[in-house]
């Protein structure tokens, strides 16, 4: 499935999207989710983005240490350095 993936370039623009993202965007994507999806449960759809706000500096030791699995997702990635 990961096999295109040959390093960080493969993710981007996305990546540094998100890791951007500033709360009010969050919000603003959040809003936009039907009522029926969330069940109505406002203080439930807060914790989500307030989850989402403080993860998103994790994404990249999220990847880094998918790719390092046994798994081995990125059989392609490119060592740079």
């Amino acid at each position: 499935m990961y096999r295109h993936v040959t390093g960080w370039e493969a993710f981007e623009p996305a990546l540094t999207l998100a890791e951007e993202m500033d709360i009010d965007s969050i919000w603003r994507i959040a809003a936009g989710i039907p009522c029926e999806w969330y069940e109505s449960d406002r203080d439930g759809l807060n914790r989500l983005v307030e989850t989402l706000y403080r993860r998103r500096g994790m994404i990249r030791e999220l990847i880094t240490t998918f790719r390092s699995s046994s798994r081995t997702p990125f059989p392609h990635w490119v060592v740079q350095g």
